[in-house]
C-alpha cells in the first residue's frame, strides 16, 4: 500500500529543481517569544535594501504573524490565499520601506507537515521563486521549537538566533541551539543578543552560549553582535513604523546596522544544492521518518 511518504516523494519529483544557486537565505528564529526576533528580522531586510540588495522579507510564522503590524502594511491576500491555491505570488507580494518586497503571513496556517501534498508544493514553489529572483531572502520564523520551525531553518541553511539576557532566553536559545546540531547538514548558526543594557552584558551572554555550543554539541556558532535596549523600540511599533525608519540615530538603530555588516549582507551565492532541494528533503524525511 503506498504510504503518506510514498505520495510526497512523488509529488517532489514533478517540481523541476529550478535552483541549483540563487540569492542568500536567512531564517531568523528564537527560543521564545517576546525577545524581539520580528524586530530584527524587519531590520536586517531594511539594511540589506539600503545596501543595494533586492530582498525579500517572508513571514514565516505559521502561527502568529505580525510583519504587516510592525510596517503597516494592509493586504487583502496573503500566504494562506497562496497555499489554499486561492492567489498567485504577484498577487501576494507587498513592496515595503526601502523596496524591500514582503510575503505576508497568515495567523493560524497549520504546520508545514501537516499542510497536504498540493498545499506544500504551492509553499515549495512560491519559496523557489522568490529565492530564484531576489539576492537576499529573509525567513521571519515562528518562535520556540517546533517541527515548522525546524523545517525552516533547516530549509533556509543559514540561521540566526535571536536572544536575550534573560535566563529563560538563554536556555531555549541553547536548546534550539542543540537541536540544530543534530541536523544533517548542519545550518550555519549565528546568534544576537537584543535589548542587552551594554555592550559588555551581551559579550558575556553571547560568549556563555557560543562556549555551551562548541564544547557540549561541538556547534560553531557566530556572534553577530548585540542590540542594545532602546525605548524607542516600542515606541515604534506603537507608531506602527520600524525603529530603523522612525528613529534612524537611536542606539538600538545602530546596532542592528552593526549586526547586518557583521554578517556581511553581500551578493551571496548559494550553496549545498540551493534552497529549495533543502526544503524539499526536510519535508520528505518528516514524513519518511514518521511511518
Amino acid at each position: 500500500m503506498r504510504d503518506q511518504a510514498w505520495k510526497l516523494r512523488s509529488l517532489l519529483a514533478e517540481s523541476p529543481t529550478r535552483l541549483n544557486g540563487g540569492g542568500r537565505v536567512l531564517a531568523v528564529t528564537s527560543g521564545k517569544g517576546g525577545v524581539g526576533k520580528t524586530n530584527v528580522s524587519v531590520g536586517l531586510a531594511l539594511s540589506a535594501a539600503r545596501s543595494g540588495l533586492s530582498t525579500v522579507l517572508i513571514d514565516g510564522d505559521l502561527g502568529l504573524a505580525n510583519i504587516d503590524v510592525i510596517l503597516d502594511i494592509h493586504s487583502e491576500k496573503n500566504l494562506g490565499h497562496l497555499v489554499e491555491g486561492e492567489a498567485q505570488l504577484r498577487e501576494i507580494l507587498v513592496t515595503g520601506p526601502e523596496g524591500i518586497r514582503i510575503l505576508p503571513g497568515a495567523s493560524g496556517l497549520t504546520q508545514v507537515a501537516d499542510m497536504g501534498h498540493t498545499r506544500q508544493q504551492r509553499l515549495l514553489d512560491a519559496m523557489g521563486e522568490l529565492v530564484h529572483s531576489h539576492e537576499l531572502v529573509i525567513i521571519d520564523t515562528g518562535a520556540g521549537i517546533s517541527r515548522s520551525v525546524i523545517d525552516l531553518c533547516q530549509a533556509a541553511g543559514e540561521v540566526l538566533v535571536v536572544t536575550t539576557p534573560e535566563p529563560t532566553a538563554v536556555v531555549d536559545a541553547y536548546a534550539m541551539l542543540k537541536v540544530f546540531s543534530c541536523d544533517v547538514p548542519t545550518p550555519k548558526c549565528w546568534l544576537t543578543v537584543n535589548q542587552a543594557q551594554s555592550r559588555g552584558e551581551a559579550q558575556q551572554v553571547a560568549s556563555r552560549i557560543t562556549a555551551l555550543a562548541n564544547k557540549f554539541l561541538s556547534l560553531e556558532v557566530e556572534n553577530a553582535g548585540s542590540v542594545l535596549f532602546d525605548p524607542r523600540v516600542s515606541a515604534s511599533v506603537r507608531k506602527r513604523q520600524h525603529f530603523t525608519r522612525a528613529y534612524p540615530t537611536s542606539p538600538a538603530s545602530r546596532s542592528i546596522r552593526e549586526v547586518a555588516a557583521t554578517m556581511g549582507v553581500q551578493k551571496v551565492q548559494e550553496s549545498r544544492g540551493g534552497f529549495l532541494n533543502r526544503l524539499k528533503e526536510v519535508f520528505v524525511g518528516d514524513i519518511g521518518g514518521a511511518r
